[in-house]
């Protein structure tokens, strides 16, 4: 639930992103917006200092506030152009210090795809475990459901699928409780799902730029990535992926249809179903990750590649780390006419998920608290993705482009001419900021010029800083 001066600092903004106000335009005073809102006057003063920290509104002395010269925001990344033939995946050791990095306080986290953790969601979450181990602690009899001292084995704890099952017919998917496994996240469930429809040495088509953690997967396994062009709006090119399987041996598609990573692009629903028919008639494999689709800006969860399938080619895989604790490890395949094959897999690679967290992620959803969660979430982070495009179109260099995600909390940005993004990336971490360069999200490192920024974890604060500093590092590269 947002607190009153939120409330009061979404009742201007939203005027403001409207058009209702615009620059130079005085805002109700401090007494206007007290008495309209029906709340005290120090509260109205603490929203109006929250929209002054978002850059929307300024005071000027003895006449009031005013909206601020909102700036044009950068235009969006021309559609990828990889090159467009099987590679062999080598991506080094820079993703693991990436990933590293994590950890280290000093820094201003902007690399690691991480959500907001700093929520009621999550203590309450937390609040949950403790008690089911309490309880544990309490009692020597054996309860053949809730013992975190026993195996979960797969395809896991049956009252966390049945809520997932649920949960799903948001996306257009039926499936029953017993077609989905457990993973320990989504990754895992990535790379069961890899395991399962290839052999190494098989060709695997992939959007491009695309996550690093898939890179890695495709590497471990042996596998080569296909990079197929991808637009930053609607996703990956239908004519260059059927192009791709007329000419190489394809085994498996994977995609992130719904807000991927890096681009936060989402897939339209008639292009959707053309990709699920398409794979299917060609008996290509189409592994789906879906874990940043709830996290949907105009609270209409998009559809699922998934829900269009009708001979079991889709596996499905999401998780709870990007929607409400990564450190959950709470993952899943809905696998299809490959779930013996799956649970097979899952029950030789990790034996089982730990029980604890699956019973406390089963306990949460069980409340039915999750959907108000989510919606705070996605003001949060749409709130989170205006201000830091205004960061970047106040402070960046102008010839910069970046993606406009409508779901998530990624951002893709094109560096000016002349700015390395390794170069940048290594001058930034001098500074204590943190960024992912781009040569990161392809098997060619082609992306040397992009960068992947999160605004989703830091505060405004911070993540002023971090674009002034950024600014400041891009231009002094560009001379």
């Amino acid at each position: 639930m947002p607190k009153r001066y939120e409330i009061v600092a979404n009742y201007i903004a939203d005027q403001i992103n409207s058009g209702l106000l615009k620059t130079n335009e005085r805002v109700l005073s401090v007494r206007q917006c007290a008495n309209e809102l029906s709340v005290s006057i120090s509260t109205v003063i603490r929203g109006y200092e929250l929209l002054q920290d978002r850059l929307l509104i300024e005071s000027r002395p003895q006449s009031g506030f005013f909206v601020c010269q909102q700036f044009e925001l950068p235009q969006t990344p021309e559609t990828s152009k990889p090159e467009q033939r099987p590679v062999e995946v080598n991506l080094g050791k820079l993703a693991l210090k990436i990933i590293s990095s994590s950890n280290n306080n000093k820094l201003i986290q902007l690399a690691v795809a991480l959500p907001n953790i700093h929520v009621p969601a999550v203590a309450q979450l937390n609040r949950i475990t403790a008690q089911i181990a309490r309880e544990q602690s309490r009692t020597n009899q054996i309860i053949t459901q809730d013992n975190i001292s026993e195996y979960d084995s797969p395809p896991g704890n049956k009252n966390l699928r049945r809520k997932i099952a649920q949960r799903l017919l948001s996306a257009g998917v039926k499936a029953h409780p017993d077609e989905i496994v457990l993973t320990t996240g989504c990754q895992e469930a990535l790379v069961l799902s890899l395991n399962a429809v290839t052999k190494a040495g098989d060709t695997v088509a992939v959007e491009s730029p695309n996550y690093y953690g898939m890179l890695q997967a495709i590497e471990a396994l042996g596998l080569k990535a296909l990079e197929i062009p991808t637009d930053v709006k609607t996703g990956i090119s239908l004519s260059a992926l059927e192009l791709a399987i007329r000419e190489w041996p394809v085994t498996a598609c994977v995609l992130a249809p719904n807000y991927s990573n890096p681009l936060g692009s989402c897939i339209p629903d008639a292009r959707k179903k053309q990709l699920a028919q398409m794979l299917e008639k060609a008996n290509i494999a189409l592994i789906e990750d879906d874990i940043n689709a709830e996290l949907t800006y105009d609270n209409h969860r998009p559809v699922a590649i998934k829900s269009y399938d009708k001979t079991g080619n889709v596996l499905l895989c999401s998780s709870l780390s990007k929607t409400l604790s990564p450190g959950l490890r709470v993952g899943w395949v809905v696998a299809g006419r490959w779930l013996e094959r799956v649970q097979h897999l899952k029950l030789c690679n990790s034996g089982a998920n730990a029980s604890i967290t699956t019973l406390a992620a089963a306990r949460y959803l069980e409340m039915g608290t999750f959907d108000r969660h989510l919606r705070q979430m996605r003001q949060y982070y749409k709130r989170q993705r205006d201000y830091f495009l205004q960061l970047a179109s106040r402070y960046f260099p102008d010839d910069i482009r970046t993606s406009n995600p409508q779901g998530g909390y990624i951002l893709w940005i094109r560096l000016p001419q002349g700015v390395d993004g390794m170069k940048l990336y290594e001058r930034a971490l001098e500074e204590n900021i943190a960024i992912s360069p781009g040569t990161l999200f392809s098997v060619n490192h082609q992306y040397n010029h992009f960068i992947r920024i999160n605004y989703g974890q830091e505060t405004i604060q911070n993540l002023e800083k971090a674009a002034i500093l950024l600014g400041r590092l891009m231009r002094e590269m560009m001379t």
